[in-house]
């Protein structure tokens, strides 16, 4: 998953950053609403028996992060989500059933990274999002590892929450 990671953002950072110089910036708020919605909708796709872990929430990465190319205002928000399916589930069959799944607005667009294990990668163009679907490849889990990033979103005043890690 890590490896996928480093070009998931590589991608979407360049995805964020093209076309949508007219729109007004949602909230950081929203877009993250947005991005746990498409992660609830594809755990909602998965048949139970199913446990869903969600990794801790990072901190907003800033959209104009020069390690991502960006050169945008504000920061987008990454959802990373493991769900540990049962043994007879066949995890490479849902990953390749994720562009079907998903349906219009959403176009499969391939990292160019080889890997061993079923990986699909789609991005939605309005309002923008890609999520990463692949099988797992932790020992001892069958799972289905999904990592989701926001489009851009306008960062709010600080409150007393507690702090993301």
């Amino acid at each position: 998953m890590r490896r996928a990671v480093l070009a998931a953002i590589s991608t979407t950072a360049l995805v964020m950053t093209s076309g949508c110089a007219a729109e007004p910036m949602p909230s950081y708020s929203q877009v993250r609403e947005e991005t746990l919605d498409v992660l609830r909708q594809v755990a909602a796709f998965i048949p139970e028996p199913k446990q869903i872990s969600e990794t801790p929430e990072f901190v907003p990465y800033p959209c104009d992060e020069e390690l991502a190319f960006g050169t945008r205002p504000g920061a987008f928000f990454t959802g990373q989500w493991a769900i540990s399916v049962s043994d007879d589930f066949d995890v490479r069959a849902f990953v390749g059933r994720v562009p079907e799944l998903l349906g219009d607005g959403w176009e499969e667009d391939p990292l160019g990274i080889p890997v061993s294990f079923a990986q699909v990668h789609m991005v939605r163009k309005s309002p923008r999002m890609t999520i990463t679907v692949e099988e797992s490849v932790s020992p001892g889990t069958k799972a289905v590892e999904l990592l989701a990033i926001s489009r851009c979103g306008a960062e709010e005043p600080e409150t007393d929450e507690p702090a993301r890690q």
